[in-house]
């Protein structure tokens, strides 16, 4: 399918595979979508600017890189970096079209339904898209799909409208005539207000005039404030509802002083910020800010969950925002068609966007696109799929491999790894939800013959001999055990598993398959444990280790605490308890926990705790995870006593021996990622099943799941 990408300051369509039907969302047949004249046009010009540009604009992001720099190491940040240079992205936010399919839970909605749809990341410029159901609204009887299209910014408005708290009869001055101005005076007028327009441009006040607005001011033709306050009976507006976008602070300035005493000001656009408290105060003025469409916005529990607020008491959600937008369209309240200016198809995008950068630019743009003949991945019948046998490449060959999951860490750490190792790894496939993610991923390795997807069961019903797994947490085991099933090689990122069913379900899968099967545990795989490791073999008695994981705060509503994350001991942690059993080479043999009891909701014991591990052989190891720490203390440090001797290694850059022999330093903090890919290859490559024992691999992820599950009793 055709999909619009922001690249080095040009727009254009680009050929990428269409997105599947996930959970909780909606796959629709887009055919309209509008152009935001404001945020996409600044999102255009942002992706022609330079790196220099951009540490010119941040100077605070090169002091932030430089503090990584200490802990993570200097190759690690630069090839983050690198990573995001260059990259192409997305564009659109609002769009409407047909439902062609639905996933799994969604109720309401039924393919041939016609949506409208919001939300940058899904309503993009694009044939298909895949649409969380709080994200996208029927249209009624009546409603164009062009002019449906422009739900996201009728939403913008709206809830500007609602944030003003306005009753009949009140005098409302909108500072800004654009597009989403032009909305606000339409729906003003709707509600019973008189409306006074404020703009600069000639050519949009009288459009604010046609749509509805009883006066217009040019505030370069004298005292905007005093004409306005004189047109209110002399007392100032009710409320004044600023739509301009400027880095200015004159709107607002004048939106204060057009004020009556206790009036409320609503910033809707974006408007420089050095206010007038004096006159604020005087009057005692309200100051709001409107939130894009609406209570849900930037929530992920809403718009990416799918978890609606309660009627009762979050009336007017951006879905239903989005829903009385259409309505006024529907009733004839609303009128576009002195709004929406030209209209192009898809292909033709870069004139769509040349269009709004001329001296008479279209107030808005519309894309259009012809209903889609791709074939679209379907939610599968629940069958049984026969597992085929793993089988290495000839020998020589490296092996074909696929990329499932093309996320910053994936493409910052194995992506220049996999390049670097070709001999042993030919990456073949790559595939992502997000399909410009893994464009990108694929033009990281310079060559063209790499098939792009969105749907993994494409990807394993291809010719790779090894699959690398990098998706979020809770979709491991699912995604592991379906490769092992279709006679893949699976390196999977830590954990192996979020829950106990999804563990049961990828054991199965081992037990029923001979593919090899490996967890990314690159820690024992690291120089400064290749230093330690030998010191330990000799010991006469049981080792005692102390692990100090800083791990730094991350808020509880990010996704790593959620079903999808299962937390930082499950997620991150172990890492940890496999890298015990690897230095004290002796299973666990008990498990006991204590987290912090904190006294407020900002900290929780379940990424704050000390978790001991007694051993077979009689040692002792513990891991202090915490994410109340600071940044500037290392991150990693561990402390190995044995035998009357001690080992200290410090953010994998510093190994130092007290009683033995074991200095060492290497400033690059390498943790051994491009170490255990060699591994990998050459071990399954010589016919080893498990590089890592699956015994091992299973006791850090038991360790991890019981640790995490004592926490939260």
């Amino acid at each position: 399918m055709k999909r619009i990408i922001f690249s080095s300051g040009a727009a254009r369509p680009v050929d990428v595979p269409p997105p599947a039907a996930e959970d909780g969302q909606l796959l629709v047949d887009v055919r309209a979508s509008c152009i935001s004249p404001g945020t996409e046009m600044a999102g255009l010009t942002a992706s022609g600017k330079t790196l220099f540009d951009k540490i010119r604009e941040h100077p605070e992001k090169v002091k932030a890189a430089f503090e990584r720099m200490k802990t993570e190491g200097v190759l690690t940040v630069l090839r983050k970096a690198q990573a995001k240079q260059g990259a192409e992205s997305a564009s659109g936010y609002s769009a409407a079209g047909v439902v062609s399919d639905a996933g799994r839970g969604v109720t309401g909605f039924a393919p041939g339904d016609r949506v409208a749809i919001a939300g940058a990341g899904y309503a993009n410029h694009a044939e298909m898209a895949s649409v969380p159901v709080n994200l996208a609204v029927r249209i009624p009887d009546g409603v164009t799909l062009e002019d449906a299209s422009t739900c996201a910014l009728g939403g913008i408005a709206l809830q500007g409208v609602r944030r003003a708290e306005v009753q009949l009869g009140d005098f409302v001055a909108v500072i800004g005539c654009g597009a989403i101005g032009l909305l606000t005076v339409q729906l003003l007028r709707a509600s019973g207000c008189r409306v006074i327009g404020l703009d600069l441009d000639a050519r949009r006040l009288e459009q604010a005039r046609a749509l509805g607005a009883e006066k217009v001011f040019n505030p370069e033709d004298g005292d905007a404030a005093s004409r306005v306050t004189h047109h209110c009976n002399g007392q100032g507006a009710d409320r004044v509802i600023v739509t301009a976008a400027t880095s200015s602070s004159e709107p607002l300035l004048q939106a204060f002083r057009m004020s009556r005493r206790k009036g409320r000001v609503v910033l809707v656009g974006v408007a420089g910020m050095e206010l007038d408290r004096k006159e604020m105060y005087r009057k005692e003025l309200d100051f709001v800010l409107s939130t894009s469409y609406g209570p849900g916005r930037y929530d992920e529990q809403y718009e990416r969950k799918g978890h609606d607020y309660p009627y009762a008491y979050v009336r007017w959600t951006e879905q239903r925002n989005m829903g009385a937008y259409l309505e006024q369209i529907a009733s004839g309240a609303v009128r576009l068609h002195e709004i929406i200016g030209e209209t192009f198809p898809v292909e033709r995008a870069q004139e769509a966007f040349s269009a709004l950068k001329g001296g008479e630019r279209p107030l808005l743009v519309l894309l259009t696109y012809e209903p889609s003949e791709e074939e679209i991945p379907r939610g599968e019948a629940s069958v049984s799929i026969p597992a085929v046998e793993w089988s290495p490449p000839a020998s020589g060959k490296p092996l074909k491999t696929a990329l499932i999951g093309a996320g910053s860490f994936v493409c910052g750490m194995h992506v220049p790894n996999l390049k670097e190792l070709g001999a042993r790894y030919e990456v073949t496939a790559i595939c992502d939800q997000n399909a410009l993610a893994a464009r990108k991923a694929a033009r990281m390795f310079g060559r063209d013959r790499i098939s792009i997807e969105t749907d993994p069961r494409r990807v394993l019903e291809g010719d790779a001999d090894v699959v690398l797994i990098g998706t979020r947490h809770d979709s491991h085991a699912e995604i592991a055990a379906r490769a092992l099933r279709r006679g893949k090689a699976v390196f999977v990122e830590k954990p192996m598993a979020v829950t106990e069913t999804q563990f049961e379900m990828l054991s199965n899968a081992l037990d029923e398959t001979q593919a090899p099967y490996m967890v990314g545990f690159n820690r024992r795989f690291a120089p400064a444990i290749a230093q330690i490791r030998p010191r330990l073999e000799g010991r006469v008695n049981p080792v005692m280790i102390r692990y100090v994981m800083n791990g730094g705060y991350i808020p509880y509503d990010h996704w790593v605490h959620t079903e999808e994350g299962g937390g930082r001991i499950v997620g991150e942690g172990c890492h940890i308890f496999d890298l015990f059993r690897f230095l004290i080479n002796a299973p666990a043999a008990s498990v006991s926990v204590d987290g912090v009891r904190p006294r407020t909701d900002s900290v929780r014991a379940e990424d704050n705790a000390v978790i001991t591990v007694s051993y077979a052989d009689g040692s002792v190891a513990s891991l202090l995870y915490t994410g109340i720490g600071s940044k500037q203390a290392p991150k990693e440090r561990m402390d190995v006593f044995f035998d009357e001797q001690m080992i200290e290694m410090v953010d994998y850059k510093s190994v130092r021996g007290f009683g033995v022999a074991a200095d060492w330093e290497d400033k690059s903090a390498e943790k051994g990622h491009r170490t255990e890919l060699m591994y990998f290859a050459d071990q399954i490559l010589s016919g080893t099943r498990f590089p890592i024992a699956r015994a091992e691999m299973e006791e850090s992820w038991r360790i991890s799941r019981r640790a995490a599950d004592m926490l939260t009793a």
